[in-house]
């Protein structure tokens, strides 16, 4: 996978986490207090910037109350 693959990876999930934090009406501290993250990391996750460990993403995921793989959602 490419550098420009992994971004475009990573911009999808980033859409994919923002868009669920927006629909639960959560603010980016309060979805990373309650995923046990800092506030930077979630930000961070959310731009794409972050090709953090699999582990953050699930902590995410479980924090939003969704499906780890839902985060993958239009990931090719």
């Amino acid at each position: 996978m490419g550098s420009n693959d992994t971004q475009e990876v990573l911009r999808r999930i980033g859409l994919n986490i923002k868009a669920e934090r927006a629909r639960r009406e959560l603010t980016q501290e309060a979805l990373a207090h309650r995923a046990g993250v800092a506030v930077a990391q979630v930000a961070r996750m959310e731009r794409g910037e972050s090709d953090t460990g699999i582990s953050k993403y699930v902590l995410v995921a479980r924090a939003l109350s969704v499906p780890p793989a839902l985060l993958l959602q239009d990931v090719e």
